[in-house]
Formats: C-alpha cells, structure tokens, sequence
C-alpha cells in the first residue's frame, strides 16, 4: 500500500513541475549558440598575439567606410578596431557588415578595382589562413621623404568584409592581426 501511495505522490510531483516547464505563456528562451554577429562584435580579437593591445573601437559610419574604401551597395554596418604591438606600431581591423554573400564579394572585387596601379612591385598577392583565401594588398606611403611599402589584408567570410591594415612595413605584424580574428 505504501508503494502504491509514494508512486502516486511521485506522479503528483512531476506532473505539477512539469505543468511549470511548459507554460504557453513563458516560453523557454532558446539558445543555439550561433547568436548573430554584428561588425562590431567581430573587430575584437579574442586570442590576441603576443606584444599586440586592443586600445578601442572609434565611431566608424558607413558613410566613412563608402568615402574611405569603396562606395558600393549593400552596406549595412560597419566598425574598426585599433590595435598596436610592443614596438608602437598601430594596426587596425575594419569589419564591413553587407546585406548578403554577394554584396560582400562585390565591395571586395570594387575595393581592389579602384586601387591604383603600383609603379614597381606585386600589388597583390593571394594568401590562404583560417581555411579561406586573403588578398594581400601592397600599397607605398612617403615616410620622412622616402617611399615605404604598407600591407593590408582583405577578404570576405559571408556576409562581413574584413581590412586589416597598419603603418608598419613588415607584412608579418599585419598578416598576424589578421590570422588572429579567426575569420
């Protein structure tokens, strides 16, 4: 008699909690774990390299983005993140946020037309890290009166667009940042 009464007790209990896990009312939030990323979510590096500092994410517009690389359609966020290492050197990662896959390709394939020739050198050189293909850009600046070479990586993953650039000459520190956001 007394199983028979603690198996209906038992019964009781559960169907009681139970009634509170699926009330129509207060549905249990799901999480998948793939939450949406925005531009600004990926600009900053989580296994940051050895020597390099995160010093801040200024305010990045698209219209600053559009005046600054390619005035392409599709664009719908934008941000930058500021970096520098041991030696001074700054360093940034821009994440271009587009409408889709193809309008990310297209600000990629408009950005690279509207560079200008260079005069000597390989302006471009395809490089492959985190399971996809980097364009690797080499552009000259006049630094104390004498030309000096710059790199920027460029490359799309979905729908983001990523640039990352600084004022060093050695492609090295750059091509590192740019491995370091794992996209």
């Amino acid at each position: 008699m007394n199983k028979k009464i603690i198996l209906i007790f038992s019964l009781t209990v559960l169907a009681i909690v139970m009634s509170g896990c699926v009330d129509p009312n207060n549905p249990p939030e799901a999480t998948t774990g793939n939450e949406e990323l925005t531009a600004a979510d990926l600009i900053v590096v989580r296994n940051i390299p050895s020597g390099f500092e995160y010093l801040g994410a200024p305010p990045t517009s698209v219209d600053d983005i559009k005046s600054e690389y390619v005035d392409v359609a599709g664009i719908v966020n934008a941000a930058e993140g500021i970096y520098q290492d041991a030696d001074s050197v700054d360093l940034r990662i821009t994440v271009v946020e587009c409408e889709d896959n193809t309008a990310a390709d297209e600000f990629v394939n408009q950005y690279k037309l509207s560079l200008p020739p260079l005069a000597r050198g390989t302006q471009f050189a395809e490089e492959s890290f985190n399971g996809h293909f980097a364009t690797r850009i080499m552009d000259y600046t006049t630094v104390g009166g004498e030309q000096v070479a710059r790199y920027s990586y460029l490359w799309s993953n979905d729908n983001f667009v990523f640039i990352v650039n600084g004022n060093t000459e050695d492609f090295t520190q750059t091509r590192a940042l740019a491995e370091a956001t794992g996209q």
